[in-house]
This record gives structure tokens, sequence and C-alpha cells, in this order.
């Protein structure tokens, strides 16, 4: 089990007061818990997370939807695409062995 654990809120905060569109905000939390993000190709299955960590964030996608997207259900593209909640993890903790990563293939120059 790959765990790490989100040490500052400061950093989730900082994701939501320069996010222009919540697709924004989804992906630098992604990027946040997967620091090579940019090689990778394809993610099944979603990264778990800890009680507190998963109301946190999604206390924070419902603030923003409501203010940016108050035609959407609040909260909701979260819900559809991000952690899933394990109450066995440590509330602040991040399990990413519950998600597959396909990496881009890299090609060696000849």
């Amino acid at each position: 089990m790959i765990k790490q654990r989100l040490k500052k809120l400061d950093k989730i905060d900082e994701i939501f007061e320069n996010a222009e569109h919540q697709a924004d905000a989804i992906v630098e939390i992604y990027k946040t818990v997967f620091p090579d993000w940019d090689a990778i190709e394809k993610i099944n299955g979603w990264p778990s997370c800890g009680e507190d960590l998963a109301l946190y964030i999604c206390d924070k996608f419902i603030q923003f939807d409501t203010k940016h997207h108050p035609d959407v259900m609040a909260g909701g593209l979260w819900l559809n695409n991000g952690f899933s909640r394990n109450k066995k993890l440590k509330p602040w903790e991040i399990d990413k062995s519950t998600a597959q990563i396909t990496y881009k293939a890299v090609l060696k120059a000849a």
C-alpha cells in the first residue's frame, strides 16, 4: 500500500483560491498527490483518503461550485472523480495503491 499524508491544508486552499474552474481544481489536487502527473497517461480507479481529508476536499468543492457554478450539483465533480473515502486510513492519509496508474511510453532516441 502506497500511503502519504497531505501535510498542509494550505495547499488545498491555495488550489481553490487560484482555480478558475472546478476541473482546474481537481487536476491540481491530483498533481499534488501524483508529482509525476505529466508522465501519467491514464488512472483507473481512484486514490483513497481518510475521512477528514475526504470531507475537507468535498466541502471545498461545494463552496467553490456554489460560488462559481451555481447551476451544477455542488461538489458533483469531486464525488464523480475524486478520491474514495476509506475509514481505515488515518484522517489525513492518502492511499494511492487503490488506483492503477498507466504511464506514457517513453521513446528513446536512437
